[in-house]
């Protein structure tokens, strides 16, 4: 192995010179930063490019629904009769959590072009256009039922939304129970996820919910019954062992004296059809009666409209918080007056609302 080569005087004091100089001030932030700041200035521009690229998703709602009604306005600003209650045509829309509410525009030339009048849907009418949007409901805090009070028309639900309360009715009865599954729909996901409840079981007609209800209570006595036997249990076993001979076979009462024979006792046979050809419409093992019912859709959708929650005009009110022009109130359904709930934004006039007295500050912590 070769000796080393020996360093010159010029590599020494270089050497000596970088290892033992020591920079007066530390470097400045920009150069030490310079080669991550354009490296990440790099990977920002490549992330534009692909953000320009991307396509957002459409949004879609599953609660999309839109059709022609008859409204007739009930209550405006929570407890003022509302002036105008005549009914007119207008266009509902569902749009998810949000209802709007539009002015028609008719089509008077539709008739001449369009013969087949019989194949048009009382409910969707084609000459019929929504035209301006009247109102933009939330159906936070809101509640739907059969307006069971209105005996005028036959389909008519009432709705309470923000501050009014009004009706629609429609002619068909699939777009009515469509319309409350719908409205149903939406009122269980329009509360926030924290003020949620468990949806309503509307499975079971109101009449046998009542009944179920009812039912808790103690049933009353029956005091118009049969009145029990108060003897004694050895004078009914002396009467029955004198009532049997010798041979456990029964006297013969024919003579008189005593109690009278008992009455044969007959089974009950069931009843038979007095036909000798095989009847569908009569059930084989009772002999009854029994028709086939051919079980079509509309016999679900009155079965539903059985199901569904009823909502009269004097019905108490679901929640004392309404939603109205994008703020949440809190609202005395007596007086009619209406408090803020939440605190005012940035910039606003305050103004003294509940959460001053719901969430105060404790001073002693």
């Amino acid at each position: 192995m070769g000796r080393p080569r020996r360093m010159s005087m010029e590599e020494d004091m270089f050497y000596r010179a970088v290892m033992t100089s020591r920079p007066k001030n530390p470097p400045s932030y920009e150069t030490a930063m310079q080669a991550a700041v354009a490296a990440e200035r790099r990977v920002m521009a490549m992330a534009a490019v692909e953000d320009q690229e991307e396509r957002l998703p459409q949004y879609s709602s599953e609660l999309d629904i839109e059709g022609v009604f008859m409204r007739k306005m009930e209550m405006e600003d929570t407890i003022k009769r509302a002036e105008y209650r005549d009914w007119r045509m207008v266009y509902v829309e569902l749009r998810g959590t949000a209802l709007n509410v539009y002015s028609v525009k008719k089509e008077r030339g539709w008739w001449s072009s369009k013969p087949d009048a019989p194949n048009i849907a009382p409910d969707n009418p084609p000459w019929v256009k929504k035209h301006a949007l009247e109102r933009s409901y939330s159906l936070l805090y809101a509640d739907a039922g059969i307006a069971a009070d209105y005996k005028k028309k036959r389909y008519v639900i009432r709705l309470r939304v923000e501050t009014d309360q009004f009706l629609l009715s429609c002619f068909e009865l699939s777009t009515f129970v469509t319309w409350l599954d719908r409205l149903y729909a939406a009122f269980n996901v329009a509360a926030p996820i924290d003020e949620r409840d468990f949806p309503r079981d509307y499975s079971i007609p109101r009449i046998q919910r009542i009944r179920f209800l009812r039912g808790q209570r103690p049933p009353p006595q029956d005091h118009l019954g049969r009145q029990p036997d108060h003897r004694r249990p050895d004078e009914s076993d002396e009467d029955d062992s004198e009532g049997e001979g010798e041979g456990g076979e029964p006297p013969d009462h024919r003579g008189g004296g005593g109690r009278g024979p008992r009455p044969a006792e007959y089974p009950i046979m069931a009843r038979l059809s007095i036909s000798s050809y095989a009847n569908e419409n009569v059930d084989p093992e009772t002999g009854k009666w029994l028709p086939e019912h051919g079980w079509t859709i509309a016999h679900d959708q009155l079965y539903a409209r059985l199901c569904y929650a009823v909502l009269l005009f004097k019905s108490p009110r679901k929640s004392n918080y309404i939603v109205s022009r994008g703020k949440r109130w809190w609202v005395d359904w007596d007086s009619g007056k209406m408090v803020r709930v939440l605190p005012p934004a940035y910039g606003e006039i305050d103004v003294m609302g509940p959460w001053q007295v719901i969430m105060a500050e404790n001073r002693r912590i």
